[in-house]
């Protein structure tokens, strides 16, 4: 089973424990700061952006623009355009 240590947003401290659910998502509370929230992980998210962000430099949209669209950065519109101009490498 993979478990996912999560960091408190207010503190940055990783000492949580479940506080109950929201709209069936879990909640969670920073033992350390008493911060309460529903944290959600971000790889999905970014996977999402990086997938739009590839399918909007296939279909010729200038990177500054992309960057206005997704509000991924624009290093990281570049790092994604060479790469998948190179996908050699």
């Amino acid at each position: 089973m993979l478990q996912t240590i999560l960091p408190c947003a207010k503190c940055g401290s990783t000492a949580l424990r479940k506080n109950g659910s929201s709209k069936g998502k879990a909640k969670y509370v920073c033992t350390a700061c008493r911060h309460q929230a529903v944290f959600v992980p971000a790889a999905p998210r970014k996977a999402a952006q990086y997938a739009q962000v590839e399918k909007l430099l296939l279909e010729r949209v200038s990177q500054r623009a992309i960057v206005r669209l997704t509000g991924v950065a624009r290093m990281t519109v570049a790092k994604l355009a060479k790469k998948s101009a190179n996908p050699s490498a």
